[in-house]
């Protein structure tokens, strides 16, 4: 593998392990600090651990279903 190649992949797990330590934060973690504490400046009200995650799964869904049914409709067509 090129040295390209190993720079994406670090990336990628270096965002996804941000990711994946700054939504643990927001929902396990910040619920037990209290609310006055400066903490809670850098995180987005709680409503939001839910809507963003529901939105994305939503809009990846939506994705593969309409790549499944182009596919089809593409081997529909060549079998034809």
């Amino acid at each position: 593998m090129d040295l390209e190649g190993k720079a994406v992949g670090l990336f990628m797990v270096f965002f996804s392990f941000s990711v994946f330590a700054y939504y643990t934060f927001w929902v396990i973690i910040l619920p037990f600090v209290d609310r006055d504490h400066f903490a809670h400046n850098y995180f987005l009200p709680r409503e939001y651990a839910i809507i963003i995650p529901t939105f994305a799964g939503v809009a990846l869904l939506s994705f593969l279903l309409v790549f499944v049914g182009f596919t089809l409709l593409k081997a529909k067509q060549k079998a034809s």
